[in-house]
């Protein structure tokens, strides 16, 4: 088959345009420091690595999920502890009240006391996270209880709706307390024991016994939230866990080696200018034997 001059230029041509292309690879894996670029590159691992980037994202939610439902859980145990304390000093303001030596002045003072711990439960009761109510339900936009005058609350302004969060693949937490579940209890013990006082008369066994229960409800669903507490952060560290694993996988598919990615590279780049090279050299000989 005779060799024409426009099949040594198309030769020519394909060779530079192959190495080239090489070239651009081997460049951009280095300049990328990946080494799947593009599904072409190798189409198993980028299908699998499309599959990882899912479960990451899923994971990554997982945990955001996570984080907002500990906030909310530790607001909720924090306001607890602060009202259990109120009904620990509403019960000692009982067991003072019931001494039959008080006179009148004694028990107004005592009552004016408890006027302050019922519109300081009131206040627990109010807990919020990013502006939302964590005891109202799903009525997040208000307040559980609002005190309408010295030492008077209103009725429970909340709903009962649960929330849920979603912290696992098929997995779910409550981490909603109802409001009127917990401090009801409290608050109707506090206004008996303000009653009491108010009447003049020793403050009874039967209210001191149901301040005790109101603070025995309150210390059972602080330890109920202190164990959905406990459960998150082991959630929040299996998940971690399941994110670097999964990150190692999506390396070990994305991720250049970098020293043999810049070993190609300079290979390519030799190549591709010897290539230069040797055609310059084909192109003008072939060109000088023509014109003889």
């Amino acid at each position: 088959m005779r060799v024409t001059q426009g099949m040594i230029y198309d030769s020519a041509n394909q060779s530079i345009a192959g190495t080239l292309s090489q070239l651009q690879k081997a460049s951009e894996k280095v300049s990328s420091q990946k080494q799947l670029n593009r599904p072409s590159d190798n189409p198993a691992d980028a299908r699998s690595a499309v599959q990882l980037h899912d479960t990451l994202s899923e994971l990554n939610q997982f945990l955001r999920n996570i984080d907002v439902a500990s906030s909310k859980v530790d607001a909720q145990d924090t306001a607890l502890g602060s009202a259990g304390d109120l009904l620990q000093r509403a019960n000692e303001l009982a067991i003072e009240g019931a001494n039959g030596t008080l006179d009148a002045g004694d028990r107004q003072a005592i009552g004016e006391e408890v006027s302050q711990l019922i519109e300081a439960m009131a206040q627990d009761a109010g807990a919020k996270v990013n502006d939302e109510y964590v005891f109202s339900g799903f009525r997040v936009d208000r307040p559980p209880y609002t005190v309408t005058g010295p030492g008077t609350v209103s009725a429970y302004q909340g709903d009962h709706g649960v929330s849920v969060a979603r912290v696992g693949a098929g997995s779910t937490m409550q981490i909603s307390v109802s409001g009127d579940s917990v401090f009801q209890p409290a608050l109707d013990a506090l206004n008996q024991l303000k009653t009491d006082l108010a009447a003049g008369n020793p403050v009874q066994p039967g209210t001191i016994t149901q301040i005790q229960g109101a603070l025995d409800s309150m210390l059972a669903t602080r330890a109920q939230i202190g164990a959905r507490a406990n459960r998150l952060d082991q959630t929040k560290s299996s998940q971690q866990a399941l994110v670097t694993s999964n990150q190692a996988l999506l390396s070990q598919l994305e991720d250049a080696d970098m020293p043999s990615a810049i070993t190609e590279l300079t290979k390519r780049q030799t190549t591709y200018q010897a290539t230069l090279a040797v055609t310059a050299k084909v192109i003008q000989t072939s060109l000088l034997d023509y014109l003889r």
